[in-house]
C-alpha cells in the first residue's frame, strides 16, 4: 500500500499573473473564475471538502490524515481579498492551507496578518540574476524582479512571525538557469524544502531541456540535496491533483490545449470528474517518499 501523510489539492485560482514565465503552462484561455462568484466558489470548496474529508476511495489507498489546499495560479496574491476570503473558507471547511507564490507580492503586512494560516508558503525561483529572470519572463511589468536579497528578507519575516509555517523554494529547470549554482542562496535562506522540476514541455511553444542537463542541475547541488527534492517529468504527470480557476480538475498533456480537464465541479460529482483526467494516487505516494 502506497501511503502519504497528507493528500494536496493544488488549486489555480486565478490564470491572471504579474509574470509571463516562458515555460508556464497555468493557461486556460481566460476562464470565468470561480473566484468571482463567492457562491460558486464556495460550493466548489465544500465539495471538495465533503468528499475529500471523509472516507473515499483515495483515502483507502493512501491513508492520509490530512488535506491540504494548495493555493496556486498564475499569482493568487493579485487577487487580494478575495484570495484571503478563499484561504480563511477553506481553512473553515477543514483544510490545511498553503500557497506558492513568485513572492512579489508579499508584503510586511500580508506576513503579519496571514502568514500564520500557512502550513507552508513556496516560493517560485529560478535564477539569482536580475537579467535572466527577465529573460525567463519572471519580471513584473515595470521592469522589477525579486532580488535574492528580498527573498531572503522575507523567509526571516516569517520564520519570526509564524515558526510553524514551512517554508520552500520551487525551481523550474529550464532552457536559461541550466547552469546556474544555487547552493549558496539555498545554505543562506535554508527552506525546509527545495522543490527542483524539470521543464515540462506541455505545449509546442515550450523548449525541453536535455535529460544530461537536468540531471547535471541535480549533482551540481550535492552539498545542499538534503533541501532538494527532484521531479523529473515522468513524476509530474498524473501525480498532482489540480483544480483549474473555472473548477474542474485538470492534469498536464501533450496535445495543443496542454492539458486534459473534467468537467466543472459546480456540475459534477468528485468521483466521475476524478475518472475523467485520470490521477494516479501510487505516483502521488511516490513523490512523498
Amino acid at each position: 500500500m502506497n501511503q502519504a501523510n497528507q493528500l494536496v489539492i493544488n488549486y489555480h485560482i486565478t490564470e491572471k499573473c504579474n509574470y509571463d514565465c516562458h515555460y508556464c503552462y497555468a493557461k486556460w484561455a481566460k476562464p470565468n473564475e470561480l473566484h468571482r462568484n463567492v457562491d460558486d466558489m464556495k460550493k466548489v470548496l465544500s465539495n471538495l471538502a465533503e468528499y475529500f474529508l471523509s472516507p473515499n476511495p483515495i483515502q483507502k489507498q493512501l491513508q492520509y490524515q490530512s488535506v491540504r489546499l494548495n493555493f496556486a495560479g498564475g499569482e493568487p496574491l493579485l487577487l487580494k481579498q478575495r484570495f484571503i476570503d478563499a484561504l480563511d473558507y477553506a481553512i473553515e471547511l477543514g483544510f490545511e492551507a498553503s500557497i506558492i507564490t513568485n513572492g512579489h507580492l508579499i508584503t510586511d503586512q500580508f506576513i503579519i496578518e496571514h502568514s500564520h494560516k500557512l502550513q507552508l508558503l513556496g516560493i517560485s525561483y529560478d535564477s539569482y540574476y536580475a537579467e535572466r529572470q527577465q529573460q525567463i519572463g519572471r519580471v513584473a511589468p515595470a521592469g522589477k524582479v525579486l532580488s535574492p536579497e528580498r527573498l531572503q528578507s522575507i523567509f526571516k519575516q516569517i520564520k519570526r512571525q509564524s515558526p510553524t509555517t514551512e517554508l520552500k523554494i520551487n525551481t523550474v529547470v529550464n532552457q536559461y538557469n541550466t547552469e546556474e549554482d544555487f547552493t549558496d542562496l539555498i545554505t543562506k535562506i535554508q527552506p525546509n524544502k527545495w522543490k527542483v522540476l524539470r521543464v515540462l514541455p506541455v505545449f509546442d511553444s515550450i523548449e525541453p531541456i536535455k535529460d544530461q542537463q537536468f540531471d547535471a542541475f541535480v549533482e551540481r547541488h550535492e552539498s545542499v540535496a538534503h533541501f532538494m527534492s527532484a521531479e523529473n517529468n515522468d513524476s509530474m504527470t498524473n501525480s498532482y491533483l489540480m483544480l483549474s480557476p473555472d473548477g474542474a480538475f485538470f492534469q498536464n498533456g501533450n496535445d495543443e490545449l496542454g492539458y486534459f480537464k473534467s468537467r466543472s465541479l459546480l456540475t459534477t460529482p468528485i468521483d466521475i470528474a476524478l475518472a475523467e483526467t485520470g490521477f494516479d494516487a501510487a505516483k502521488f505516494a511516490q513523490r512523498y517518499q
